[in-house]
């Protein structure tokens, strides 16, 4: 009968233990999801469309492309992007400031700081470049 119950026991703690363990692979895993994914910016968008001092160009849009990706560190606001068109191809790195809705582009010795509205499916750029105000809209590829 003493063996009986000290088995129950062994099993019990056995199985208390293999259930905590689960329950820690979990935790690991919601850990390790990159802020960016969280935001939903990681992927690749098409310029839809570009307003230049609020006036929409009648052009139809083509061929322009950004690519956000993580990078190494999943407890950051940074990546890595890579914009390409017709006749441009350029990498950098962007960080976002979710509390002030920027993100800053640095790329070839340059940097650009552009207010950023993000969706599911859209993101809004809005920046100055000269004495122009620009607005671009940029749809998520599938």
């Amino acid at each position: 009968m003493k063996k009986l119950k000290n088995s129950l026991i062994l099993a019990l703690t056995f199985i208390t233990m293999l259930t905590s363990c689960e329950k820690d692979e979990e935790n690991t895993n919601i850990a390790n999801t990159d802020n960016l994914e969280q935001i939903g910016i990681i992927s690749q968008w098409k310029l839809d469309s570009r307003e230049i001092n609020g006036i929409s160009s009648l052009a139809v849009e083509c061929c322009d492309y950004i690519d956000f990706e993580m990078d190494s560190d999943p407890n950051d606001w940074s990546g890595l992007f890579n914009a390409f068109g017709t006749g441009y191809n350029t990498n950098g790195v962007f960080e976002l400031d979710t509390s002030n809705k920027t993100i800053d582009f640095s790329y070839n010795d340059d940097q650009r700081l552009y207010n950023i509205q993000i969706s599911d499916t859209r993101i809004v750029f809005n920046y100055m470049d000269n004495s122009d105000s620009i607005v671009e809209h940029w749809l998520k590829e599938e």
